[in-house]
């Protein structure tokens, strides 16, 4: 087999049999409680920011349209996770604010989350975890994100959590 089609079947096994395995598998706290992955990080966003957030921010947070970002915080409204509140100065512009049981549904998942990653450490040491991050960021950043071909001037997500460390 030639070079092409041995990258090209490899690849195709491990989209099929590994990333959307992979994927169900980080999502599936949230998806046992409701949500989906998408809709946990918006509540995550919510509670870890500093100030106040409002839907144009998680928007651009996300890499995603207002329009996008407005469906997922409709869902996660009538599930009564969210609710918001208008601004002083502009009534127009709504901060987004935890209910109590959306505050409660994000701080299982993110708990549950930790301890998946946790136990993946036990079998794949930290180390191998960031240099596998590394390479796929590497892959991402020259391939698939919009940014394609451009050197970024930031450091990569991994250097950043081991320069934390």
């Amino acid at each position: 087999m030639n070079e092409d089609m041995e990258f090209f079947n490899r690849f195709s096994h491990m989209y099929l049999h590994g990333f959307k395995n992979l994927a169900d598998m980080f999502a599936e706290p949230a998806t046992e409680h409701g949500i989906t992955l998408d809709e946990f990080y918006i509540l995550y966003d919510i509670a870890e920011a500093k100030g106040k957030i409002r839907l144009m921010d998680i928007a651009e947070t996300h890499g995603v349209t207002r329009s996008a970002i407005s469906r997922l915080i409709g869902r996660l409204l009538r599930k009564d996770y969210l609710y918001q509140e208008a601004e002083d100065h502009d009534r127009r512009n709504k901060v987004l604010k935890l209910t109590p049981e959306g505050a409660r549904v994000e701080h299982v998942v993110f708990s549950e989350l930790l301890q998946r990653n946790r136990e993946w450490r036990q079998a794949f040491s930290s180390a191998k975890q960031y240099q596998t991050l590394d390479l796929v960021e590497e892959f991402m950043d020259k391939f698939v994100n919009e940014n394609a071909g451009k050197q970024s001037e930031k450091a990569s997500y991994a250097e950043d959590k081991r320069a934390e460390a």
